[in-house]
């Protein structure tokens, strides 16, 4: 039986949660059978760790390309070699990528790929023992991030929560899905 592509991108999770649900923030991968796969892999408990760490790194890159394309640019008109006027594009000056610990750091490498001299900064949110609150640990920034367009790394996020709290921030994900793989920093670092 063959999985059946959706458009190229859409912005809405169906069937777990409608546009009204999530709102146009939500951007999601076109689900190919490459991605339903690269998912199963991540998600099979007899995965090993060399393997999960290629699929996931895998998926990360196709997230990390899509999200640049979410990125400004500029149209710019440069020569080939050949002498030819070649009208393109070139990001607009001030990205930048901060990972939350621990997990969002096996994004960097994927980003680091498609953007050599990226700038990247940390932020660790540990959840308060007694309030259960999450609470900024630990945070090294950009000094300018205020002037930059962000691209936040972390591979697992309780989507609704995030878009209730912070509504103007988009999220692009490869999947919406009522389980989360939970284990991906034990798996990925190889601490489980």
């Amino acid at each position: 039986m063959d999985f059946i592509a959706e458009p190229d991108i859409i912005s809405t999770s169906s069937p777990l949660g409608s546009r009204e649900e999530f709102g146009p923030n939500l951007i999601r991968l076109r689900v190919t059978n490459q991605i339903k796969e690269l998912q199963t892999v991540i998600r099979d408990k007899n995965t090993s760790r060399s393997d999960f760490i290629f699929y996931a790194d895998r998926l990360i890159r196709l997230v990390v390309e899509e999200g640049l394309n979410q990125l400004p640019y500029n149209k710019e008109v440069i020569v080939t070699p050949t002498g030819y006027k070649y009208e393109g594009l070139r990001y607009e000056e001030g990205n930048c990528g901060v990972s939350i610990m621990r997990s969002g750091e096996a994004m960097e490498q994927g980003l680091r790929d498609c953007c050599r001299s990226i700038r990247i900064g940390k932020v660790l949110v540990i959840s308060d023992e007694d309030t259960h609150e999450a609470k900024v640990y630990y945070a090294k920034f950009p000094p300018d991030i205020h002037k930059r367009k962000v691209l936040l790394m972390y591979p697992i996020l309780s989507i609704r929560n995030i878009l209730r709290s912070f509504p103007k921030v988009k999220i692009l994900t490869s999947e919406v899905h009522p389980v989360a793989p939970k284990h991906f920093g034990q798996k990925y670092f190889g601490t489980d």
